[in-house]
């Protein structure tokens, strides 16, 4: 005789049926009975090289700025320096002129300077028995005069003339030899010397005697540059001396100073 079923087990047999299709619907994603996102499901094994890490900026510095394309560079000053030689002062034409005691004497007589300025063409005369006019009439731009006494009418002059250059000193230089050289026919019972060389220390130098009026004197001639330079030492002719002439030893002297 066949089964008839209750209406309380009908009941019970359905709410099982239902409770089991929802089991089943919520684990039916994991394939392995476990929920994927539930509170158990098992965390993936991730490999150290599959691991992704953070960005972490890099800490490498930044170059130095240079100096910007329109910013030129700073530049330390220049100061002088250490050794460097100073540009040599020029010479004044009167630190030509000697010194009393740097004149050579005339029979151990002292000299003493009597006076010392430019030539005055209204009151110096010329240099010597020979010389026609003043170095300034031949193209001296500057010149200055010593003069020196000494016992027993013993005297001497030494002209410093500058000329605008070399070329006009020797030109000048050509007409004091050539005053020389026809001295003897202009001056009445002059007796003029041959012109002869003196060794200096720089430029080019000579001297000659003349002897006139009782009086005996040595002239000497030294050009430098464009300086030229006219020494006279006079005295008494018994006085002046004859072997050696104190000019050509002065011109020595004066060469000395350039």
């Amino acid at each position: 005789m066949p089964r008839v079923r209750t209406t309380s087990q009908m009941a019970a047999l359905v709410v099982g049926g239902v409770t089991a299709s929802l089991l089943l619907a919520s684990c039916g994603s994991g394939g392995d009975g476990r929920g994927a996102d539930g509170p158990g499901a098992a965390e993936p094994v991730v490999t150290p090289s599959a691991r992704s890490t953070p960005a972490v900026p890099p800490t490498t510095e930044p170059p130095a700025p240079g100096p910007s394309a329109t910013t030129p560079p700073t530049r330390k000053p220049h100061g002088r320096k250490v050794g460097a030689l100073e540009p040599r002062a020029r010479a004044t034409t009167a630190e030509h002129l000697l010194d009393a005691d740097r004149l050579p004497t005339v029979g151990e007589r002292a000299w003493a300077v009597d006076a010392t300025g430019p030539e005055d063409p209204d009151r110096d005369p010329a240099v010597g028995t020979c010389q026609k006019t003043l170095l300034g009439t031949i193209g001296a731009v500057e010149t200055v005069r010593r003069t020196y006494t000494a016992a027993d009418r013993v005297s001497a002059t030494q002209v410093v003339a500058r000329f605008a250059d070399a070329r006009s000193a020797w030109r000048a230089h050509q007409v004091l030899v050539a005053w020389r050289d026809d001295c003897a026919e202009r001056v009445d019972r002059a007796d003029v010397g041959p012109m002869e060389p003196v060794t200096v220390h720089t430029g080019t130098a000579e001297s000659y005697r003349t002897a006139a009026r009782r009086r005996a004197a040595g002239l000497g001639i030294l050009r430098t540059g464009s300086y030229l330079t006219v020494v006279e030492v006079t005295a008494r002719s018994e006085s002046y001396p004859d072997s050696w002439d104190p000019a050509r030893m002065a011109l020595r002297r004066v060469a000395r100073t350039f």
